[in-house]
């Protein structure tokens, strides 16, 4: 893995940010995760791409055409290394890339590394022994059995108003497949550990190369600039 976030980072260099996402009629030129030429981009009326690099994450929005690499007027208040912390304790921007006024859509867990117990998906972490599982309704108690691909479980419950809990020690610590249960569906997470990057950019395409789309979505929410 060390070796791939050392590769990351020697190609960033040579080329333009990856796109996070895209919408208006060039929208299918653009896919999550591609990495883009360091050349100027011409978006036309109703385009707009949101990307990153090693800056962190900006928008555009057509039409013109833009320098996806320019430095943003505003830096972003993020430093990388509260970004490698697994451990949530800073608040996301979640409407970031949203204009203002726009719906927020459903709630996000916080930061890039909380796992989010409502839908099966492929997830990434660092230290598999140190995970946070996150949900979105807090009201009630709540209590979730969880079984590993190799059959030892364990439960988990969270208090009212408790959003973010630690996964047990009993089935920490491998990464594989997680199946969770006590919730409206049963879901499974495919944990598999990545190697600590050392930039943004070189995180957000360890997590695209790894599977994981959705810590890289919240990886452009928690750096963006603009």
């Amino acid at each position: 893995m060390m070796a791939l976030a050392a590769s990351i980072v020697s190609t960033g260099a040579m080329a333009g940010p990856l796109v996070v996402r895209a919408a208006g009629p060039s929208a299918a030129q653009f896919k999550p995760g591609q990495r883009l030429a360091d050349a100027p981009v011409t978006l036309k009326t109703g385009d707009s791409i949101v990307v990153l690099d090693a800056k962190g994450t900006r928008s555009f929005s057509g039409p013109g055409t833009f320098s996806l690499t320019a430095a943003s007027a505003e830096a972003a208040q993020v430093a990388f290394s509260d970004l490698l912390v697994q451990k949530p304790a800073r608040r996301a921007r979640i409407g970031a890339v949203r204009s203002a006024g726009q719906d927020q859509g459903p709630p996000t867990p916080p930061g890039v590394w909380a796992l989010d117990t409502r839908q099966s998906d492929t997830v990434c972490a660092i230290d598999p022994a140190n995970i946070t599982l996150w949900r979105a309704e807090t009201t009630a108690a709540q209590t979730y059995a969880i079984t590993r691909d190799d059959g030892v479980a364990a439960s988990l419950t969270f208090g009212p108003g408790q959003a973010l809990a630690n996964l047990p020690a009993e089935v920490s610590g491998k990464v594989g497949a997680l199946k969770i249960s006590g919730g409206k569906t049963p879901v499974t997470l495919n944990l598999k550990q990545v190697a600590a990057p050392t930039d943004v950019e070189a995180l957000g395409m360890t997590l695209v190369e790894a599977g994981c789309q959705s810590q890289f979505q919240r990886l452009a929410v928690n750096t963006f600039q603009d």
